[in-house]
């Protein structure tokens, strides 16, 4: 399985703004938005094609810069140390959405918008250590061993639990692994510590697993750990540094060619996201019965 996370996009009740350009009294259409670099190539391709078929001025932008960046703008909240509700953008996108608090702060100043889900894409995880693949003949993994790798209770790809499900993994003796992980108001944290805590959650029975404390955008990480902000700073650390192991949204990974490892399934079996597809994440997506009411809420993954 592969940890899920729904895009969602806040757009205020007016997404475009008209501008009149003084040099030609002709109107353009403006609209800028910012947030996850997850969809941003989507974004881009459709904003392309709406600028070729309008009939006037256009300019439409997305800036791919997080999704915590993204909340901030839309918000105009913590923005130069001040909360000033005036949107920087005219929509955001993000994994992680808009709690609560801040959606009732912005309806008591009379300004309203929603959040409207439209994208469902994959978070894995990536290796690389020198001749092993990705897909076939590539590296196994579970949920409860990942957790030991990214809270370091587990710091050599010869373990013998990582060699007991990887008998033709051929590694040098004490082989270190380099642990890349995000740092600020990451939606890709979010989404593979929900899916370690779901999937091997820590209990006096496990104590070896990822704690309750530990999901979230931010978190804690162990010192040791490298720090990998943003989907280019993660494929240069997974990349320049043999034996890393780092999480990133699959589409942005596979362009760049980095190996996925094959996490097990709730039926035993050992795939990586283009393995199990399109009909994996759907089925994976299928019951939202754990989805959260509110958007305080943190995302519940089931183990397909």
């Amino acid at each position: 399985m592969v940890a899920l996370r729904s895009a969602a996009l806040s757009l205020l009740g007016v997404t475009a703004s008209f501008l009149l350009t003084p040099a030609h009294s002709q109107t353009t259409l403006s609209l800028h938005g910012s947030g996850t670099t997850n969809p941003s190539k989507c974004f881009w391709h459709i904003m392309a094609k709406i600028e070729e078929q309008l009939k006037i001025r256009g300019r439409l932008t997305y800036r791919a810069v997080g999704s915590g960046a993204g909340i901030q703008e839309f918000l105009g909240k913590d923005i130069n140390g001040t909360n000033t509700l005036q949107a920087y953008n005219d929509f955001g996108s993000g994994d992680i959405p808009i709690d609560s608090q801040d959606r009732q702060d912005w309806f008591d100043a009379g300004i309203e918008f929603v959040q409207l889900p439209f994208v469902l894409s994959a978070v894995g995880f990536f290796h690389s250590i020198p001749g092993v693949p990705s897909g076939e003949g590539g590296l196994n993994m579970t949920a409860c061993l990942l957790a030991r790798v990214f809270s370091t209770d587990i710091t050599t790809w010869d373990h013998p639990d990582i060699l007991d499900i990887n008998p033709g993994l051929n590694v040098e003796k004490n082989y270190k692994i380099f642990v890349g992980r995000r740092v600020l108001g990451s939606s890709s944290t979010y989404s593979i510590t929900n899916y370690l805590y779901a999937q091997c959650p820590q209990t006096d029975d496990n104590p070896k697993g990822w704690p309750a404390d530990q999901v979230g955008s931010t978190v804690d990480w162990d010192e040791s750990t490298n720090a990998c902000d943003g989907s280019g700073p993660m494929t240069d650390c997974i990349v320049e540094n043999e034996g890393a192991i780092g999480y990133i949204d699959v589409a942005h990974a596979h362009e760049e060619g980095l190996n996925e490892i094959k996490l097990r399934n709730g039926d035993g079996n050992f795939l990586t996201s283009k393995e199990a597809g399109v009909e994996g994440i759907q089925e994976a997506a299928k019951d939202l019965s754990d989805a959260p009411d509110s958007a305080d809420g943190g995302v519940k993954f089931q183990h397909r």
